[in-house]
């Protein structure tokens, strides 16, 4: 199997802006041993923040500080998962931390310690501002990466949050491909300053020959919230961010091979019982492969255009759900779609197939669905999202500026 088979406001804005002087590119990261410093998604992250990094040594007398605005100082000790793996050891570390107002937080051991970090707020009226990202893979150089993730920032720093729609490298078991695509995400401190939220794609699941193998580096790396599933823990997930439900789904069921069927029917029956449980008003689902096939050879249908593997076990189930907003990526183009009962329809749930964020770029053909598409091939790209109870804007940015969509939902 070769590579290219696969391929086929105010306090916040003071926070995130006005204090840029005290917290210089990189300076978060600077302590001795203390790598790709990083704040994850935790189940209410309005509530609380999981904290992350990684060390090629296990750490000495190693905690998490926080101080309050009063100077009231709270320590926790953190866990860690050793990872051995592509000719390297790491110690990666978790804690879970109060995201108290106000409050700051640091990582110190024995050797150093780092700069002092603002917990950010997240509004809890409802409002919710994300960034979304697919497809951050690059090849030779992460440099495309970082400029989009960068200039995102640049752009929307009250952003609360960040998710990567799958294939945040191009090889699920590199320890390069994996350290510079967090070193992409370092001159700024938004990787040690806001929530990320990391979903599964295929390229997770390659291991160093280019073979599918279970995605252990990325299972490792990220301490995500719980799903209650014994075999399938960091596959799936979800969490509560001002109006909206987000649900991040692993849509690697090729990959998984012997333990696909296992992991769809699992993740399958805990959708419906997540989805059904919430009373949010946006429901929104990040999963890698889109429910369209683009060109890509679907092996279940033996057949490369219409709808998907994928979308074949999901697009009902998210008609029956309710779900609002699907946002996926694999594909590298941008396009949008609203689709009920498997047709075109004005009232149906948007899907809003977006990226690359990184440097791989293709032709890909339309399909019948598509209601806007981006350009042939499409240039890097991100979305921005901003949502209230009742009003979802969402829009398609290119790194040089250009808008390439831009959609408000009601309800």
């Amino acid at each position: 199997m070769t590579r290219r088979s696969f391929l086929q406001s105010a306090v916040k804005t003071i926070l995130a802006m006005g204090f840029g002087g005290l917290f210089s590119p990189r300076s978060a990261f600077a302590a001795d041993g203390i790598q790709h410093l990083r704040q994850m998604v935790t189940a209410h992250p309005a509530k609380t923040r999981m904290i992350q990094w990684d060390s090629p040594q296990q750490l000495e007398n190693v905690r998490i500080e926080q101080r309050d605005s009063k100077g009231h100082m709270d320590r926790t000790i953190p866990a860690y998962t050793y990872l051995a793996m592509d000719d390297e050891v790491q110690f990666i570390y978790h804690g879970e931390i109060p995201a108290t107002a106000g409050s700051f937080y640091r990582i110190i051991h024995t050797a150093g310690a780092t700069d002092w970090i603002p917990i950010l707020p997240i509004h809890e009226d409802g409002q919710v501002r994300a960034l979304l990202f697919s497809d951050s893979q690059c090849g030779e150089s992460y440099e495309v990466w970082e400029t989009t993730y960068q200039t995102a920032w640049k752009r929307h720093p009250n952003a609360d949050c960040a998710a990567i729609v799958g294939d945040l490298t191009d090889n699920g078991e590199s320890a390069w491909h994996w350290r510079s695509f967090f070193e992409a995400m370092e001159p700024g401190t938004a990787l040690a300053r806001h929530p990320h939220i990391p979903v599964l794609g295929n390229h997770e699941y390659y291991g160093l020959q280019w073979t599918a193998v279970p995605p252990v580096r990325y299972l490792k790396t990220f301490a995500l919230p719980d799903n209650a599933s014994r075999d399938f823990r960091g596959h799936y997930y979800s969490f509560d961010i001002g109006a909206a439900h987000i649900i991040i789904l692993d849509t690697q069921f090729l990959e998984a091979e012997e333990r696909g069927n296992a992991l769809k029917a699992e993740q399958m029956d805990w959708l419906r019982r997540d989805a059904a449980a919430s009373a949010a008003p946006w429901k929104i689902v990040l999963m890698h492969k889109d429910i369209l096939a683009y060109g890509d050879y679907q092996p279940e249908q033996n057949r490369n255009d219409g709808i998907s593997d994928v979308g074949q076990v999901f697009l009902d189930v998210f008609d029956e759900l309710g779900i609002d907003l699907v946002v996926s990526g694999h594909v590298h183009a941008y396009r949008r779609r609203r689709i009920r009962a498997r047709q075109t329809d004005e009232h149906g749930t948007l899907y809003l197939l977006a990226g690359p964020a990184g440097n791989q770029y293709f032709d890909v053909r339309p399909e019948k669905f598509d209601i806007v598409a981006g350009p042939n091939p499409t240039p890097s790209n991100y979305l921005y999202m901003e949502a209230d109870t009742q009003h979802l804007h969402i829009r398609c940015e290119t790194v040089n500026g250009t808008v390439l969509d831009t959609i408000d939902l009601h309800k």
